[in-house]
């Protein structure tokens, strides 16, 4: 694999990471804010906090379904065919 391919894949990677954090901090804080707003505390946080992580998964499988971890189509580890 080649550096630029390797960095590329690296960026991927953690974009999904920084996709799925953000997912779920900002269920929390929807949360938090509903729940001070309409004097619910903790059930809206806890609602829109597993929301957040629904939307975390969401977006895995979303990156898996794309190949985000999958070699290119042909490409091997073990070097060019013959």
């Amino acid at each position: 694999m080649s550096k630029p391919r390797a960095l590329y894949d690296l960026l991927k990677l953690s974009s999904l990471g920084l996709e799925m954090g953000a997912a779920v901090v900002i269920g929390l804080l929807i949360g938090i804010w509903l729940d001070g707003r309409f004097g619910t505390d903790p059930w809206l946080m806890l609602l829109f906090l597993f929301f957040g992580f629904v939307a975390a998964g969401k977006g895995v499988v979303r990156a898996i379904r794309k190949g985000v971890f999958e070699d290119e189509p042909g490409e091997d580890d073990d070097g060019p065919q013959e």
